[in-house]
This record gives C-alpha cells, sequence and structure tokens, in this order.
C-alpha cells in the first residue's frame, strides 16, 4: 500500500527543502501572505533538525491557492517537539490529552504532523499516524455523530478492516475533524471506481464528473486509496487518492479541465527538480466546512513526496 512519506534526507535538510518549497509559492512571498509564511516558520522551525528519518510532503491544489504541508518521522524523533509546536500556536489541552489516547491505543512506529494554508487565509494544523492500523481503532479517533456511524457501518459492510493513516486536526474551536485513509480493494480500476463512488453517494458527496473520468479510464491507476473527513457535524470531506500518474501530460489535462493554469504547477515542479507528483487526488469539500477560507466543492490536488 502506498505511504504518504517522501525519501529520507541528508542531515539538517528538511528545514531548507521545506524553505525552498515555499519559495516556489508566490502567495507565500507576497505581503498578503506574511501571517501565513509566519505560521509556516514556525511549524518548521518545530522540526528536529540533524535527523536522517524525516520526510515531507506537500499537498496542493491545482491553482496552488490551498496547501496541505506534512512531515513524517519516527515517534521517538518527532513526539515531543510536535507537542511542543501544537502548545505554542494554542491547542486545547483535550485535544493534546487526545493525541496521548490515540497514540497510546494505536502506538505508532511513525508519526507526523500538518498545517494547511490558504490564499484566502486558512491556517489549521493537526496530528497524523501514516501506520496500518485496523478500522475499529482508528475511528476511535473520530468524534461521535451520525457521520461516524455511516463510515463504520459502510466500512464494514465492504470488508474494509485496516486504514492506512489516521489524523486530526488541533484547531481551537469545534467541530474537530478527524482523518481516515484506507485502501479500496478491487480487481480492476473499474472495481475500484464504482466502490470509490458508491461511498461519495453514501457520505452525500456527489460523484466524480464525467470529464475526468474519461481521463481516468485512459490513465486506468493500478490502486487507489479514499481520505474520508468526518465531524461531530457531518462529513466534511472526501477524497479518492490515486498513486504514480504515468506522466506531467496528467497534470496538464486536470488543471485544463479546473480551470487552473498548469504553467504555474510545471514551474513549480521544476524549480524542484519534480517530475511529476507522486498521488493525484479528487477532494470533495462540503458545504459550510470551507468557513470563507477553503474551496468548497471539487478540487483537484496534487501530492509531492520531497526528495530531500
Amino acid at each position: 500500500s502506498p505511504t504518504p512519506a517522501g525519501v529520507s534526507p541528508s542531515p539538517a535538510s528538511t528545514q531548507s527543502v521545506l524553505e525552498r518549497a515555499k519559495s516556489a509559492i508566490p502567495f507565500l512571498n507576497s505581503e498578503e501572505g506574511d501571517k501565513t509564511a509566519e505560521f509556516f516558520q514556525i511549524w518548521t522551525d518545530s522540526i528536529p533538525r540533524g535527523t536522517t528519518e524525516v520526510s515531507a510532503t506537500l499537498v496542493m491544489t491545482a491553482d496552488m491557492s490551498q496547501l496541505s504541508w506534512r512531515v513524517y518521522g519516527p515517534q521517538n524523533v518527532l513526539i515531543q517537539d510536535m507537542v511542543d509546536f501544537f502548545w505554542n500556536v494554542g491547542a486545547p489541552e483535550q485535544e493534546i490529552d487526545r493525541l496521548n489516547e490515540v497514540g497510546g491505543l494505536i502506538n505508532p512506529l511513525t508519526i507526523g504532523s500538518w498545517i494547511d494554508m490558504s490564499t484566502k487565509g486558512g491556517m489549521d494544523g493537526g496530528w497524523v499516524f501514516p501506520v496500518s492500523v485496523s478500522i475499529s481503532d482508528a475511528l476511535k479517533a473520530c468524534d461521535e455523530g451520525p457521520s461516524l456511524a455511516k463510515l463504520s457501518e459502510w466500512t464494514r459492510t465492504h470488508h474494509i478492516e485496516e486504514c492506512v493513516t489516521v489524523g486530526r486536526d488541533m484547531g481551537a474551536s469545534p467541530p474537530r475533524q478527524t482523518e481516515i485513509r484506507f485502501a479500496v480493494r478491487g480487481a480492476s480500476f473499474e472495481d475500484r471506481f464504482t466502490l470509490a463512488m458508491d461511498a461519495y453517494k453514501e457520505f452525500g458527496f456527489p460523484p466524480v464528473p464525467g470529464n475526468y473520468t474519461t481521463i481516468l479510464r485512459d490513465w486506468n491507476p493500478q490502486s487507489m486509496e479514499m481520505s474520508v473527513i468526518t465531524s461531530s457535524e457531518g462529513f466534511v470531506r472526501v477524497g479518492m487518492i490515486l498513486p504514480s500518474p504515468p506522466s506531467v501530460d496528467i497534470v496538464h489535462q486536470f488543471c485544463n479541465h479546473c480551470g487552473a493554469d498548469s504553467k504555474n504547477i510545471i514551474k513549480f515542479q521544476n524549480t524542484l527538480n519534480i517530475q511529476k507528483p507522486s498521488f493525484v487526488e479528487f477532494q470533495f469539500l462540503m458545504d459550510s466546512f470551507g468557513y470563507g477560507v477553503y474551496n468548497e466543492g471539487l478540487n483537484i490536488v496534487f501530492h509531492y513526496s520531497f526528495s530531500l
């Protein structure tokens, strides 16, 4: 099963690679992005220096307006600095306790932290365990509510017993959001796609539009994961995640379909000597969960694992 982690760096290079990526994103180098850039700096300062065991990923919308930065490493290397970061940015004490509770239950060897940001001033952060864990344990990180009940029932019906990632936000105000990521099984892309669209429908999201499915069938991805984010107030977001796009043409095609200028994202890839994304994700953010700072509806998202 593909993991979200990047490639292990040489000592002390994690910050420099993240800094190089940041410098290739226009809004983080403008006056409007000052506050966001400061948040980014506090986060990168929380990553231990001089370790060869930390990896990083950037998940970015096709128009480069929304970014999710993620760093992963051994629990014993990251945990203290990660908890300190959450204290420093004002995460509620009960959420730090929740992190410890879920960590105690799962006892992940690898952990990570993430921060989200947007051109509209969105800034959020949280923790992630990018490890294989039983769905029943992962769902204990979710808040009670109808979306948890429905997700539990759907995974049980379709015999999905394991997830590859569980994570949660550490925002100051509820509703808290919990992400579960799992492999979608099936003998063919068509089988996996049908199952994913069943989940979209069951959880109240519209299907992936037909103009994208034509490209997907030509591509014929060999595996698939789904990301589902729940809260006590309902489903927040769903994502269909597809690994290893065959070429950079996929980036051009998806950008053209969603109205983004592919020149900008190709320039970003070239600056970082990245040939193409590690994953393409079809994310759909439910109405009212954008809070005026994140784009609701369909977003085409590219995952970049840094060669550090």
